[in-house]
């Protein structure tokens, strides 16, 4: 007595039918009663032979006999009333047929008896209600309430009431994915009873799944009145594969000798995409969580499947994933991109499903540094274009160099307060920032300040400098020297003036950071973004210090697949055939990793009209007039800025050479030519006291007056020059016009032309 069809008696006759079916069948029902009626008001006149009560007592006698035979078990329960209303219209037709047989002659009301028999019987429907039909699901709904469409949650509700009848109730109905049939439920019975016994079949058939993929089970912490009801008809059952990977770990992951020897499951997590395992190493021992083994362990062809998480102690959280969980992100909104009372914007999405937050600011840090590092096409320009799309809307003023000359952030020209583009006016940028910096520090010491604060009286300044690794290992000696210096400054002492900076590079390896590890250290302290990389050692990345302990990371790939890079290889699939990993990257901040991916951007010939949007139209945010005037003074450019006239230059000499309103307080000694020369002396390069660390670079003696002799001869361009002086380098020429002009000795008539001054 438990299964469904015992739980309920009357399931098996409850038929679901369209209206229109129902209605003929009344319609039907009462016709038949309405020409039942005429008959037995004529028949009795026109023949009361014996034949005539034989057959009307007959059917009386009949329908008598057949009801006590189908009702004389009393455990039939609702049964019998259904049998009983069904013998109703039989009976009382026979009745009145005999009673007009026995009345002589003609009475009146033995025509008003059987249209008052026609009316109630054709009220009342007998023999069509007791069939169990009942409307559709979707026509009842539409009847009840024809402006609302049926959930799925009261669809499945439905399903299981005309399955089960009353008995028992689904309830917390929970699909899985809004695309997908799966769902969870619970089964509530009725007060004081179990829920019934089904069999796989019977819970299949409730909902017309598979067999198989609906599955009953205990709620902790409940009684048999309430069951879990759990239906996947299109994935796995994550609760059976869990309890599979609790054995799999123990025997391929925590045995000795293998992945992870001596790391205990201490619990489990299932969820409709992921399963997250709860691990811990023995006491004493610190974890350790190799990346690939557990993979293998598991069979994980696609290590982004799999992501590991410790608290750098002896605990940690290890997510398994059906499929990539970053395979598809959604779009960023200005939402998103607007900064909150922390300093914080969301830039994407982390594994889990929560916002990849990170910092423009910290209200208790002042300005903050940051690298990312990552090959052409692992996204560094989709994350660097929604970090200054943020600034933007944020208030905070953006400088940008872009060191391939504009090519890796075009969206962002005309849309930041800078946008060097090339090695040249990017460090001259940086110039510029050093004085604002070294200008506020003066303000501040004025004002008796120590720390920062937005926009009182200065606004922030992020500084991002894009491809920053052409420059730090460019061929030109003070050109590295001096970006090297300027950088590792800022990121020192800018933090609590406001003026924050961003490095994006290649790799974390010190020949992408020119060989200068304080770099590289110093911007670890912020965000660090670690996308796909040419290798994936932490050791020469230098991730010492920032990524948990027991962390070990793992190369993203260029692509993910479906059902993973092996099957594809298999398979024979086109490397296209995968997706793009582009944005996929380790977030590391306040000593933790996360997996993430960057909000998704769509590029449309060359640029991401997306993220051009996401900037908006308002003008970009500037400087103040103190600090506009310290940035001029610091590097003469700043004023003719959004002109560009420096991009394509390699070399300082001939930047300043042109600068339109240079003077020699401003004008720094540099080098000239074609970008792959060291540079002359530097007396004060850019302002800056480089003091023991600056550069120290000799020049040459008796140059500058061989030069102003070629020159008393009339005007010469740097190539003549350079001819006529063959014993000297290029750079020291260059260099040398440089310091004649600073002296008031010499000036360019054009681009890489000179003349003496009194010409």
């Amino acid at each position: 007595m438990s299964t469904i069809d015992q739980a309920a008696p009357t399931a098996d006759t409850t038929k679901s039918v369209p209206g229109h079916v129902i209605y003929r069948r009344v319609l039907a029902e009462r016709t038949s009663y309405a020409l039942a009626a005429a008959g037995m008001a004529v028949g009795p006149q026109l023949d009361d032979s014996a034949w005539s009560y034989l057959a009307s007592g007959g059917i009386g006698l009949g329908t008598l006999a057949w009801l006590y035979v189908k009702t004389k078990d009393p455990d039939q329960g609702l049964g019998m009333l259904t049998r009983a209303q069904r013998a109703i219209p039989f009976l009382t037709a026979a009745g009145t047929y005999v009673a007009n047989l026995i009345t002589p002659g003609f009475n009146w009301w033995e025509v008003v008896a059987p249209a008052a028999w026609a009316s109630l019987m054709g009220w009342m429907a007998p023999l069509t209600r007791s069939a169990g039909l009942v409307l559709e699901l979707s026509e009842q709904q539409a009847l009840a309430d024809p402006a609302r469409e049926l959930t799925y949650t009261e669809f499945l509700a439905a399903k299981w009431q005309q399955a089960t009848g009353d008995g028992t109730r689904l309830v917390s109905i929970t699909p899985y994915r809004a695309d997908r049939p799966d769902f969870e439920a619970v089964v509530v019975a009725q007060a004081g009873k179990a829920v019934p016994t089904f069999t796989e079949v019977q819970l299949a058939a409730a909902f017309d799944f598979p067999v198989g993929t609906v599955k009953m089970r205990p709620i902790q912490g409940s009684g048999p009145g309430r069951m879990r009801l759990v239906a996947r008809p299109t994935s796995e059952d994550v609760e059976a594969v869990a309890e599979g990977i609790r054995g799999l770990w123990e025997t391929a992951v925590a045995a000795p000798g293998k992945a992870a020897p001596g790391v205990e499951l201490l619990d489990y997590r299932a969820e409709p995409h992921r399963i997250v395992l709860l691990v811990a190493s023995p006491p004493g021992k610190e974890i350790h969580l190799p990346h690939t083994a557990i993979c293998s362990a598991f069979g994980i062809d696609d290590p982004s499947r799999l992501v590991i998480e410790t608290d750098g102690i002896r605990q940690g959280v290890v997510s398994i994933y059906k499929t990539n969980p970053l395979m598809k992100v959604r779009k960023a909104t200005v939402e998103d991109l607007t900064m909150d009372a922390k300093g914080r914007v969301t830039i994407g999405v982390c594994h889990d499903g929560k916002p990849a937050r990170m910092r423009l600011w910290d209200p208790s840090q002042g300005a903050l540094r940051g690298i990312t590092a990552g090959v052409t096409g692992a996204g560094k320009s989709v994350l660097q274009n929604l970090i200054l799309a943020a600034e933007k809307r944020s208030g905070v003023v953006s400088w940008v160099g872009d060191v391939q000359g504009g090519m890796s952030l075009p969206e962002a020209e005309g849309r930041v307060d800078w946008f060097a583009k090339g090695p040249v006016e990017t460090l001259l940028m940086l110039t510029a920032a050093h004085a604002v910096m070294k200008y506020r520090e003066r303000i501040s010491n004025e004002m008796g300040r120590g720390d920062f604060a937005l926009n009182r009286p200065w606004p922030l300044i992020n500084i991002t400098l894009d491809e920053i690794n052409r420059l730090l290992s460019h061929p030109d000696e003070a050109m590295r020297k001096a970006t090297a210096y300027l950088i590792a400054d800022i990121q020192k002492t800018g933090r609590k003036v406001g003026i924050g900076i961003r490095l994006a590079v290649q790799s974390l390896h010190l020949k992408d950071l020119g060989d200068d590890d304080a770099i590289r250290q110093q911007g670890k302290v912020g965000a660090l973004f670690l996308m796909r990389t040419a290798s994936s050692s932490t050791k020469e990345m230098g991730l010492d210090g920032i990524a948990p302990a027991g962390f070990q990371m793992e190369n993203i790939p260029a692509r993910i697949y479906e059902n993973g890079q092996i099957e594809a290889l298999f398979s024979g699939k086109d490397d296209e055939d995968g997706e793009s990993t582009a944005g996929m990257a380790y977030m590391f901040l306040d000593g933790r990793a996360k997996f993430m991916r960057t909000f998704f951007a769509e590029k449309v010939d060359g640029v991401y009209p997306d993220l051009i949007a996401l900037y908006g139209d308002e003008p970009a945010n500037g400087l103040t007039e103190g600090e506009a005037k310290a940035a001029q003074a610091g590097a003469a450019i700043y004023g003719v800025r959004h002109t560009n006239p420096y991009a394509d230059c390699d070399t300082l000499a001939q930047a300043f050479s042109d600068a339109p309103g240079s003077t020699p307080a401003a004008a720094p000694d540099a080098d000239g030519g074609d970008g792959d020369e060291a540079p002359a002396p530097f007396e004060a390069p850019f302002g800056i006291p480089f003091g023991d660390g600056g550069p120290d670079i000799g020049e040459e003696p008796g140059l500058q007056d061989q030069i102003l002799d070629l020159l008393a001869d009339g005007p010469k361009s740097l190539k003549q020059l350079r001819e006529a002086l063959p014993s000297f380098q290029p750079s020291s020429v260059s260099n040398a016009c440089t310091q004649l002009k600073s002296k008031g000795l010499a000036k360019s008539l054009k681009r890489g032309h000179w003349q003496l001054t009194d010409s």
